[in-house]
């Protein structure tokens, strides 16, 4: 009987350190798509501010909430287009999404199967001086998804 019970724990801490390791692998891979995807996503959009705004500042992304899951790879930009003397009317959503779709036509860049385009600009909105950008980078199934439920969600509110 001791035998058994002894194979029964030795059984549960083999299942259980496996799925430590598995979690912890499975976690490292996607920190390291995503890194990698959120390099893509900064260096494209500099570039294009660069081009659009003729200006040299290096803007740094913020990873959209984890709320979608963890795999969507959307990024959120911010900056003072008051002090960067800036119009919105000649600096457009559309504008952006353009150069955007150019450069990642350039750079021969890596989408997902179903998608149509790298970027997709997600979220386009002000706040006291500051413009905010959200970009998606459409690399993977889950963030293709989640432009499709953005688009489902914008539908139903209309």
């Amino acid at each position: 009987m001791s035998i058994f019970i002894i194979c029964f724990i030795a059984a549960i801490i083999v299942i259980i350190l496996y799925l430590a390791i598995h979690r912890l692998v499975l976690n490292r891979a996607t920190m390291m798509v995503r890194n990698n995807a959120q390099r893509v996503t900064d260096t494209a959009l500099n570039d294009c501010l660069r081009e659009l705004l003729h200006w040299n500042k290096s803007l740094d992304s913020q990873i959209v909430a984890d709320v979608w899951g963890k795999g969507v790879l959307a990024f959120e930009y911010h900056f003072d287009y008051k002090k960067a003397d800036i119009s919105l009317d000649d600096f457009t959503k559309q504008k952006l999404a353009s150069l955007l779709d150019e450069y990642a036509k350039q750079h021969h860049l890596q989408t997902a199967p179903k998608a149509k385009q790298a970027f997709v600009i997600t979220d386009w909105w002000t706040y006291e001086g500051i413009l905010h950008i959200d970009i998606a980078y459409l690399v993977n199934e889950a963030t293709v998804e989640y432009i499709d439920d953005l688009k489902r969600l914008n539908q139903n509110s209309k």
